[in-house]
């Protein structure tokens, strides 16, 4: 089990969180806030400090352990200048934009997603390899060039390719690669280098080795490359001061935005991290300042207006099954980003990279402890039953879901009306395609989706669907939040039962 050198109290050493390594299928960036965590990506281990992060390329195989304490968060971002796995500079001002992408990657949001948060490059990539050339004479010249780095270029050209002139050969070998010849003899050579120094080899006996005449000019070339010296790369450490890329932050604010409408099958809290927003729920509206949260009763139809710049997260959730929740009434001040207590909920709640050892229940139990709820009501344990139940078994009849309630079919119809003000039909309607717009978010096709909801055909489900959603499920653009999910640890958000 590796280690992560933590100081606490008397210098204790703590062992990093083990979590499954994942191959990632979009490019994700890596952001520690508070802490420190490992991070491994192919080959290359690095530990990350406060303050710095990693960009990891689609197709990279990545392990994150954040250390006890460590505040981290995974969000999906494209790259700009960037050829593989880099080091990435995260100032404390860029927090707030890491905070909505993501809560944007989470999937409630109402507006198509917003294009992925960037990361430029500020300096040389990483050590990754140049592509080989395309043609057979000039790979066999690039396979001599790795089996010797030391070789003189001129004697190398003579023996691979006879007849070539070195000129055309360098033509011709930029034109296939991208690369002059100097440059990818260069980069691989320090990658030869980079895995001797991993493996612990002496820095002189390295520069040598791969043909500099002097451990000076190895080192400045591998700095010049790598954006660290080779000293800082066989400790692993990301600090300000190696840094090679940085977060583009747009100028523009965010634009106001709504959760889509839904009913839930399971009590549901949210939080205004940044900003305000509006919670309607039940024709009723309640004001959200900066730092409140509030808890959605299961079965409630509700949706949540987020105004400019405002950041909306969910906080966490808790079965039906383990009790009714009155209608909210005050939310309860828990406080902002401050204390980064709640966004450690969070992180616990929907990722296994973001923190580790801390309760995912936190977040809900303090909405629950903090806010103000209308007594409860024998109908509101009915209705967050019947809501959990058809979330699990969708496809039941009304008179089996009465049946398996011990109840009447009639006092399914009084309760939903007593409760929502809707009939029956309408309320099951939207709580069958609240659970089918997350699914599709799940990567679910709408083949697939119709029929786990009990559609005979899928005309008839699109058509439920459009009626609830404004547009088919083959139309509407909802994200698929699977490969995010993934490279959070999570291949589901919930189980199907909270959804």
């Amino acid at each position: 089990m590796p280690y992560l050198r933590l100081l606490i109290g008397n210098d204790t050493v703590l062992p990093a969180a083990q979590l499954p390594p994942v191959r990632l299928t979009e490019p994700m960036l890596y952001a520690v806030i508070r802490g420190s965590a490992l991070l491994t990506a192919g080959s290359s281990e690095m530990r990350l400090v406060a303050g710095a992060g990693v960009w990891v390329p689609a197709g990279e195989v990545v392990e994150v352990r954040p250390a006890i304490g460590a505040v981290l968060i995974p969000v999906p971002a494209r790259g700009e200048g960037l050829s593989g796995t880099t080091i990435v500079h995260i100032p404390s001002a860029t927090v707030p934009a890491l905070l909505s992408a993501f809560a944007n990657a989470l999937g409630h949001l109402d507006s198509a997603p917003s294009a992925p948060l960037t990361v430029r490059g500020t300096g040389q990539g990483p050590l990754t390899a140049p592509p080989m050339p395309r043609s057979d004479a000039l790979g066999v010249l690039a396979d001599a060039l790795l089996a010797s780095p030391a070789t003189d270029l001129a004697s190398a050209v003579c023996r691979a390719v006879p007849g070539w002139s070195l000129r055309t050969v360098q033509r011709r070998f930029r034109d296939e690669t991208g690369w002059t010849i100097a440059a990818w003899r260069r980069r691989h050579r320090l990658r030869s280098g980079a895995e001797l120094i991993t493996a612990g080899r002496d820095l002189e006996w390295i520069a040598h080795h791969i043909g500099y005449a002097s451990l000076a000019g190895f080192i400045r070339a591998f700095a010049e490359a790598a954006g660290v010296t080779p000293g800082q790369w066989r400790a692993g450490v990301a600090t300000e001061g190696n840094l090679t890329a940085e977060i583009v932050v747009p100028d523009t604010e965010v634009g106001a935005n709504r959760t889509w409408t839904r009913v839930n099958g399971s009590h549901v809290a949210v939080w205004a991290a940044i900003g305000p927003a509006e919670l309607v729920i039940a024709n009723r509206s309640i004001s959200l300042s900066e730092g409140d949260a509030v808890i959605i009763p299961a079965g409630s139809r509700n949706e949540l207006r987020i105004p400019p710049g405002s950041v909306l997260m969910p906080l966490g959730y808790r079965s039906a099954l383990r009790g009714s929740i009155g209608a909210p009434l005050e939310p309860a001040r828990i406080g902002g980003l401050g204390t980064l207590e709640m966004l450690e909920a969070v992180l616990a709640t929907y990722t296994r990279v973001g923190v580790v050892g801390i309760d995912p229940d936190r977040g809900f139990s303090a909405a629950l402890a903090g806010s103000r709820r209308a007594p409860v009501t024998p109908d509101d344990g009915k209705l967050a039953a019947l809501a959990n139940l058809f979330v699990r078994a969708p496809e039941l009849r009304t008179c089996d879901a009465a049946a398996r309630l011990g109840t009447s079919e009639r006092e399914l119809y009084r309760l939903v009306h007593a409760r929502t003000g809707e009939p029956l039909a309408a309320w099951l309607r939207m709580l069958r395609m609240t659970r089918a717009r997350n699914q599709l978010g799940d990567g679910e096709t709408p083949t697939e989706v119709s029929r786990e909801l009990g559609y005979a055909h899928l005309p008839a489900f699109s058509r439920a669907f459009r009626a609830v959603h404004g547009a088919g499920p083959s139309v509407l653009s909802v994200p698929n939040l699977k490969p995010t999910r993934e490279a959070w640890g999570r291949e589901q958000r919930v189980p199907a039962s909270t959804l």
